[in-house]
């Protein structure tokens, strides 16, 4: 299957399975490619009503295990109108929000912020359940009523198979039951930038692509919620299961324990302050899985989801699909393309939006010919190397301290040639991105390259100037002398050039996200 077709059937299943229904009350979240949680995680159970109703009343979730006992149960408790009321949620607790929105976690009465069988909000549109599996005991409101009383809960949503039964109570809701069955144990992801939306959809794809699929984070994190324009974050909750996903490093997991840890991270765009890097990637680095064989990293074979440009020699307005590729086992650095023109050209650059750049686009870069005085850029990709963390100031939230940020050429001939940073894409809506473990090298002074062919040696290097083991590759590099005739013709520079100026102008603001 490619991922075209994954990406058009992802969108299929969503509409061809059925949401847990039973009137008006319906499971929406878990979705259906959903249900597979890691060990002890917390989830939300959430459900959109088929159209706003006048009075839902209340609702009683009851999380059953393979026996038939109830070992979680989180009920409502609504107003005359049948929603909870504002009064019984405490929004200070909440550290970020936006909009007029109430969030689960943070509901009061009855029995106070610690009772954690109270956490179920209730409004005209929707209802909203924070469900406990032992991720974030340490918040205050691990506590259960499904034993009769409310008391601390003593058994962790461990490896097996529950069934969630939510239950209309009273109100327009009454009567109605509709369940869904989840299951803890192991998690085999595929991980990657949300942005931009081809990238978004190439994650989903990859993991369509597997059999069995691997699991993607759509679904609402717990401690993370958004309602039209309106949302919020809790992130000592949602970073926290989102991190045990990647690797679950809880004391009391029975199954999804580190040597277990399967992931597949695409290298795509990756910004200083994203998730993916500093929770799911974090994650992989702090236990020390990078390097191990259930950490698959992958990139897009010409270092894009897709590539256009007007051939410097024709004029043909010329694109390319990418296609996601693992990292070769025995190197860390990977050139996917070399771009050749006549226009000016910047290191660590590349705009998705100069589609009227001319240039010769070579997705075979460890073996190019170019002509005197043309610019030539080496565009690829490396992959993270073992490194210690700094905190980012949240529960489970890191920066890695090292990458490889510099890269050697070198030849006896033409020289050294060394180049220091990560790659800054610009997109349509002026959006520029720094993306970690990605590069584009430029070199344009190849007039002054004697003509031949040459052997370039390349070498990456840790921020402190360490040499990377498996980084040495080598390119050969043809340098053929100006023919004679156009010897004082050049292409006319297409119009991104403007843009290149701009980035110039603009550097120091980059949006490091």
């Amino acid at each position: 299957m490619t991922l075209k077709t994954a990406a058009a059937l992802v969108i299929a299943l969503l509409l061809a399975v059925p949401l847990a229904s039973a009137g008006n009350l319906t499971i929406t979240q878990p979705s259906a490619n959903e249900t597979v949680f890691a060990e002890m995680r917390d989830f939300y159970v959430y459900g959109v009503f088929p159209a706003p109703l006048e009075r839902p009343g209340n609702i009683r979730i009851t999380v059953l295990d393979a026996d038939g006992i109830a070992v979680r149960t989180v009920a409502s408790t609504v107003n005359e109108s049948g929603i909870t009321p504002a009064a019984s949620v405490d929004m200070t607790l909440v550290p970020s929000k936006w909009g007029a929105i109430l969030a689960p976690d943070a509901i009061t009465e009855p029995g106070g912020i610690g009772n954690g069988s109270n956490k179920l909000l209730v409004t005209g549109t929707y209802y909203l359940a924070l469900v406990q599996g032992g991720a974030t005991k340490d918040m205050g409101s691990y506590t259960d009523l499904s034993g009769g009383a409310l008391s601390p809960i003593t058994r962790d949503l461990t490896a097996g198979t529950y069934t969630v039964v939510v239950e209309g109570l009273d109100g327009d809701l009454a009567g109605e039951r509709v369940e869904k069955q989840v299951t803890f144990g192991r998690t085999h992801a595929s991980l990657g930038l949300f942005r931009p939306e081809a990238n978004r959809q190439n994650v989903i794809a990859w993991a369509l692509c597997k059999n069995p699929s691997l699991r993607t984070y759509l679904d609402w994190f717990p401690g993370y919620f958004r309602e039209g324009e309106a949302g919020y974050e809790i992130p000592e909750r949602w970073q926290t299961n989102n991190a045990i996903e990647v690797a679950n490093d809880l004391p009391g997991a029975l199954i999804d324990t580190l040597p277990a840890a399967e992931n597949d991270y695409l290298v795509y765009n990756v910004g200083n302050t994203s998730t993916t890097r500093q929770v799911e990637l974090a994650a992989i680095l702090r236990c020390g899985l990078v390097d191990v064989d259930g950490t698959t990293f992958t990139h897009y074979d010409v270092g894009e989801p897709s590539l256009a440009w007007t051939d410097r020699v024709t004029g043909e307005a010329i694109s390319v699909n990418g296609s996601l590729t693992p990292y070769p086992a025995d190197t860390r650095i990977v050139f996917t393309r070399a771009e050749i023109t006549r226009e000016p050209v910047c290191d660590n650059y590349y705009s998705t939006v100069a589609a009227d750049s001319r240039k010769t686009v070579d997705t075979t870069p460890l073996c190019v010919t170019i002509t005197q005085g043309d610019n030539l850029t080496f565009y690829g990709v490396t992959r993270p190397i073992a490194t210690t963390l700094t905190g980012a100031g949240s529960a489970y939230r890191y920066s890695p301290d090292d990458q490889i940020l510099t890269y050697a050429y070198e030849n006896e001939t033409l020289g050294r040639f060394t180049f220091t940073g990560c790659l800054v894409r610009e997109f349509a809506d002026g959006y520029l991105g720094y993306a970690n473990y990605e590069f584009g090298h430029a070199f344009a002074d190849t007039a002054a390259m004697p003509a031949g062919t040459w052997l370039l040696s390349v070498s990456g290097y840790t921020t402190a100037g360490a040499l990377v083991e498996e980084t040495n590759t080598t390119i050969e590099l043809e340098v053929v002398p100006v023919p004679a005739a156009a010897a004082a013709a050049r292409e006319a520079p297409g119009l991104w050039i403007l843009a290149v100026v701009a980035v110039l102008g603009v550097g120091a603001a980059l949006r490091r996200g």
